[in-house]
């Protein structure tokens, strides 16, 4: 009687169908206590062209599941932990190598021993040597994408992916005896340029996109998603994998899309709602459970390859984590995204097939493989990410959250940009909150809403991401401190008139409580009136040098620094400290000699007005215990006239 009917062909029946899965695949699989994908997983098998046949492998859904594993791939690229991989690129080189000389030899040693040909079980190697980010979304729930073990899984990811992808070129191209110098000449100069372009040309391409033409977060996404899909495209033309194309498109843009961002949300949101279940789903309708019993020898090659597959990948996980001194749950969570296989493995395999090397029992084998290694990929990811705790943000860089009190209008949009500047380095985000109180007037609700189109308008034109709020509290001082509590700040930008009088203290009643209480460090801005940002100047002096002061001048360098790398303009130093003497300090504080310029003068203050051109930014700074906090501050803000003036004070 459904002759006629299934599969279902209608675009809008294999739609409904198709979500319908994606909604209560993972409800029926949270009742049996399994993990999500493995609900859409069985899920796809179920409705598939090899059990009810309800949905067959038609081109939507094909379409929806390549773009779901590009995206899994694509989302792993975006939320690596980039500072973390530079300072730990040895964990990522130590994981990535075991988990792809481990898979590679005891995987193909099987192969060999179950009497698959040399060439065949060297195909077969290389298809575990890599690895889908399968559990990654769920490991992603618990926030810990930047823990070290995940950070260095990340890493390896991509180096044995391209080493898979070399592996199965060289065997492909030995069976098909297409070995020639021309080949390999023009292989290696493909992916070398392909990793220039996208390492070091995107990133830039991609700030001046979001400075200029990018500044609305539909056209952002929109330029995110194409991206990845160009990325994948011509990874395939030259002969590299997608998902490594998607792989690096994420690392590309990873400084433009800060984690807990509106922007950040969106990308998650359609990844994790759309694509990547049906990503999960198609996977699940190539399973045919019938085959895996109709040979007999389907069980015996599926489960020896099951058994090297997984305890290769816990060997290399076990010995990498004990090398890098994480704890056995971190162990388990490398164990658990390195675990999971997909169509990444069945493609290489197939590659074996169209050359003759290997039958149907062999890709049923490898089907086998990738259903056993979903499960325990998702099993140990929901075992090992609650132990495992969150890590600790106290040592985040400066710019990676950085929050600016918003009341004023005249002075809103250069506190923002001053705030943007410090955070764009760290691919960082910043949060414009407006602290009103309990009684506060619709009126003030309607400017706060002014307010916050203009702090959002000022940073994306300058190329960061930010986060707006209004929070209602009893005071000014508690509402801005509880924001920097709550929304992990890491840096703080106030604003300031340029003087206090008697009765208000050093900058101010408001700013003397924050700063005096702060955990983070606080960026005092008085805004100048310029429009656009000339050079950064870093005003030091002899005392800003000695013991127990230079930590105010160290903030000031780094602060300075990053405005003036984001702005791309010159720093330049004034001080009455001989460069000589300066330079090695300057050097210690790891900032680049060669971008420094140094004017030695005496009597810095008093000289300051026939130094400054239009457009510098004035950046000092002062230990938060002496009485010099407000008093040099105030002297310097009259001197320095209509420039814009930041003050640093750490915390």
């Amino acid at each position: 009687m459904l002759d006629g009917l299934l599969p279902l062909t209608d675009p809008g029946a294999v739609f409904a169908v198709l979500f319908l899965l994606v909604l209560l695949g993972p409800l029926a699989a949270d009742r049996l206590r399994l993990p999500g994908l493995i609900g859409l997983v069985v899920a796809g098998m179920v409705i598939g062209p090899n059990v009810l046949g309800v949905l067959d492998q038609n081109t939507f859904i094909e379409t929806l599941g390549y773009i779901g594993l590009l995206y899994l791939m694509f989302q792993g690229g975006l939320d690596l932990d980039l500072d973390g991989f530079r300072k730990r690129r040895r964990d990522s080189l130590v994981f990535g190598i075991a988990t792809l000389v481990i898979p590679m030899v005891l995987v193909t040693a099987v192969a060999l021993a179950l009497g698959i040909d040399t060439l065949a079980a060297i195909i077969i190697g290389s298809a575990f040597t890599s690895h889908t980010l399968l559990s990654y979304p769920s490991i992603a729930r618990y926030d810990l994408a930047k823990n070290r073990a995940v950070t260095a899984t990340l890493g390896a990811t991509l180096i044995c992916t391209v080493a898979a992808l070399l592996i199965l070129a060289v065997a492909a191209a030995a069976a098909e005896g297409t070995q020639g110098a021309l080949f390999w000449v023009a292989f290696v100069v493909g992916l070398v340029g392909y990793l220039i372009v996208m390492l070091l040309g995107v990133p830039r391409f991609t700030r001046w996109f979001f400075t200029g033409l990018g500044q609305d977060r539909q056209v952002r996404l929109t330029y995110l998603l194409s991206g990845m899909g160009l990325a994948a495209i011509v990874a395939d033309v030259i002969g590299i994998e997608p998902i490594v194309g998607a792989f690096l498109a994420g690392l590309a843009f990873n400084p433009f899309v800060p984690l807990g961002t509106i922007i950040s949300d969106r990308v998650r949101v359609l990844g994790d709602s759309v694509f990547i279940p049906a990503f999960l789903i198609s996977t699940g309708m190539i399973l045919d459970p019938i085959s895996l019993f109709a040979d007999p020898r389907t069980l015996l090659f599926g489960g020896a390859f099951v058994l090297a597959e997984v305890t290769s990948k816990w060997l290399a996980a076990d010995v990498s984590g004990r090398i890098m001194g994480v704890t056995a749950p971190e162990r388990g969570l490398m164990f658990s995204l390195s675990v999971g296989q997909a169509a990444g493995a069945l493609a290489a395999v197939i590659v074996a097939d169209d050359l003759g090397l290997i039958g149907p029992v062999e890709v049923n084998a490898v089907v086998l493989v990738i259903l056993v290694t979903a499960l325990l990929a998702g099993l140990t990811g929901d075992r090992y990410a609650p132990q495992v705790e969150t890590p600790d943000r106290g040592d985040a860089p400066l710019g990676t959250r950085v929050v600016v009190p918003v009341s004023n209008p005249r002075s809103v949009a250069p506190l923002v940009r001053v705030a943007a500047q410090v955070a764009a380095p760290d691919s960082g985000a910043v949060v414009a909150v407006n602290v009103l109180p309990f009684d506060a007037r619709p009126d003030q609700m309607k400017t706060h809403k002014d307010l916050a189109a203009t702090a959002e308008k000022v940073a994306l034109a300058a190329g960061s991401e930010v986060t707006t709020s209004v929070r209602i509290d009893s005071s000014t001082v508690g509402g801005v401190l509880h924001t920097v509590v709550e929304q992990a700040g890491t840096c703080l930008v106030m604003g300031w008139k340029g003087y206090a009088n008697a009765r208000e203290g050093l900058f101010g009643s408001v700013i003397d409580q924050v700063v005096s209480r702060s955990p983070v460090p606080v960026l005092v801005c008085r805004p100048g009136t310029d429009s656009a940002t000339g050079r950064l100047v870093v005003i030091v002096t002899e005392e800003d040098l000695g013991p127990g002061t230079e930590v105010g001048a160290q903030l000031a360098f780094e602060v300075g620094s990053r405005m003036a790398r984001q702005a791309e303009v010159d720093l330049v130093v004034i001080s009455d400290v001989a460069s000589v003497e300066l330079r090695p300090q300057l050097a210690g504080w790891a900032v680049e000699d060669r971008q420094v310029e140094i004017i030695t003068v005496d009597g810095v203050v008093g000289r300051l007005n026939r130094l400054l051109q239009e457009g510098d930014v004035v950046i000092t700074g002062v230990p938060p215990d002496t009485s010099r906090l407000g008093r040099g501050a105030r002297r310097l803000a009259r001197a320095v006239g209509d420039r814009t003036i930041v003050v640093a004070v750490p915390h």
